[in-house]
């Protein structure tokens, strides 16, 4: 965990404007599965002239992750300051509701604290919970799209062929791989409706004697990837960039990372790379879109008189796939799924600036009251901290801020720092990837023995992260131990099972049919695919002798 710095007013770490004799007011845009591809982060290909002026007015984190690269558990700990890992707590799976009542929220707080406070979109995994409605003045809702409206006014499409019916014959498919383009205004679809509705609290809804809290939540660039055609039309049919595969590397998905919801075993979820492009450009076109509403919004701030004394964090979910490593979605351990954008305009802040500095989603809930100047209540135990004080130093290393951060991902814990992408699992062992040399993640260090200092420390230091609760007491879920790795870890000695030094294929197979029916039990697994598991021997025996040794396996 980070070591703490001590908490600032903003009177001590940033040299504030005239205005800031007032509360500062506070908007706060999430977006649904943005990964940093934004131009402000040296993309070339996205249009995005909103954000890209936000932050010219203020800082762009380059080094941003989430604990839990999934909705659900990522958005309850940017609101209510806990980590969470996904699994199940006091033996149950939580639902979203439950993960947000482990604390009060900062909405919640701010808004005792004297605050006008108001949600619309998504902010919470869906619509504002039952339980933190009193956090808000006005609990908006999630959506109100009308979905038979939307599907009449597609006039283009393409994608997962199977993705693309249902969406068309139901006008459901929440996680359908595919892009339609419409015919219409913004407002047709939900995130225009949600900046209409944003611009009319800024104008006529909230209290002028108070300063505001608003928090605006875009469902895009979330599957599928619907827009105007207009957004579509900002880019060449040709947009849209495949991700980096190295000459040579076969296409194959890392078994850990198959999901039998998405039906991911096949590279790109079986579609070729041109209707891979063209689904690239419609999640470029989606995130041109709610750059857009955003924009919007931030014209209505403007036009009110309120841009200067109002904080602007604009903040995705998690990272996202778009093909790398021949998978889309996010909900894997990939350094990719973990790092998301994270632009703040503040007051004092020095504009144009970016950060190397780690932070993640845990640190918003304490830099948002500090920079609001509201105390943490005493009843309130954090798992992040403020990083106010890194906003005017975002070139100067702090020696107060550690960098590093704490992921988890389908049961396999870990943790990022500067350098190196650390994982755990129960399965396969230890991974860790050089980002500085390996940026892509393609060599795996796991069991590199000049790394293996390096990882005991990591290991070492897994075990004392907090989890699912304020004071980070064990629950149900299961978590790393201080305790020496099992032998299963080692995976050359799970698999080898007669303990020859070699591992046939019969071997092989048998541990790819006991995994495949030990995971459907669980029901999160695929049927076995004796074809698939043979492929992938195959690639693994790389001089076909017919049997793969510890060398041979620790080169995949």
């Amino acid at each position: 965990m980070k070591r703490l710095i001590a908490q600032t007013t903003l009177l001590l770490s940033l040299s504030l404007s005239p205005l800031s004799a007032e509360k500062p007011n506070i908007l706060f845009f999430a977006f649904d599965d943005l990964r940093p591809l934004i131009k402000t982060y040296g993309e070339p290909e996205p249009i995005t002239p909103h954000l890209d002026a936000l932050a010219a007015d203020g800082i762009r984190f380059d080094r941003n992750y989430v604990a839990y690269p999934l909705c659900k558990p990522s958005r309850a700990t940017m609101l209510n300051g806990i980590r969470f890992d996904g699994q199940p707590i006091g033996g149950k799976w939580p639902s979203h509701t439950d993960l947000i009542k482990t604390q009060e929220t900062w909405p919640s707080v701010l808004r005792k604290a004297g605050y006008w406070t108001a949600a619309r979109g998504k902010v919470y995994h869906s619509g504002v919970p039952g339980t933190d409605k009193e956090a808000w003045d006005i609990a908006g809702k999630k959506g109100g799209a009308n979905t038979k409206k939307i599907v009449a006014a597609i006039v283009d499409h393409g994608g997962r062929e199977d993705h693309v019916k249902q969406y068309l014959d139901t006008g459901n498919g929440p996680a359908a791989l595919a892009y339609f383009a419409t015919e219409g205004p913004d407002n047709l679809l939900n995130d225009g409706q949600t900046c209409d509705d944003v611009i009319s609290y800024l104008k006529t809804e909230r209290d002028p004697n108070k300063p505001f809290a608003i928090a605006c939540g875009f469902l895009r660039p979330h599957m599928p990837w619907a827009a105007p055609k207009k957004y579509f039309d900002l880019y060449p049919e040709d947009a849209g960039q495949l991700a980096q595969l190295p000459e040579g590397r076969e296409k194959i998905v890392d078994p850990e990372e198959v999901s039998a919801k998405n039906n991911n075993e096949r590279w790109n979820e079986g579609v070729d790379d041109q209707t891979a492009q063209k689904l690239i450009r419609g999640y470029m076109a989606c995130t041109s879109y709610v750059d857009a509403q955003m924009g919007k919004v931030i014209q209505a701030l403007k036009d009110e008189g309120l841009y200067d004394n109002t904080i602007i964090i604009a903040w995705g979910d998690h990272g996202y796939h778009l093909t790398d490593h021949g998978l889309w979605r996010k909900n894997t351990a990939y350094h990719i799924s973990m790092r998301s954008p994270l632009i703040i305009k503040a007051l004092g802040v020095k504009g144009g600036q970016s950060s190397q500095h780690i932070v993640d989603n845990t640190d918003l809930y304490p830099t948002i009251l500090d920079l609001a100047g509201v105390a943490t209540p005493s009843t309130i135990q954090l798992h992040g901290n403020s990083f106010a004080p890194l906003l005017n130093n975002s070139t100067t290393p702090n020696p107060d801020w550690d960098n590093i951060t704490y992921t988890c991902a389908k049961g396999r814990y870990g943790l990022i720092t500067d350098r190196y992408r650390f994982t755990l699992s129960e399965e396969t062992g230890p991974s860790l990837y050089d980002l500085k040399e390996d940026p892509h993640e393609w060599n795996n260090l796991g069991n590199d023995p000049q790394h293996q200092n390096v990882i005991a420390d990591f290991k070492q230091k897994l075990t004392t992260v907090p989890w699912n609760s304020p004071d980070g007491k064990p629950t149900a879920s299961t978590k790393p131990s201080n305790e020496e790795p099992k032998q299963e870890w080692d995976w050359f000695t799970t698999l080898d099972k007669n303990k020859d030094k070699q591992v046939t294929e019969t071997e092989w197979l048998n541990r790819a049919k006991s995994k495949a029916e030990k995971d459907q039990k669980k029901g999160n697994g695929k049927p076995y695919n004796e074809a698939q598991a043979k492929k992938a021997f195959t690639r693994i025996d790389t001089n076909a002798d017919g049997k793969i040794t510890r060398e041979e396996l620790e080169k995949k």
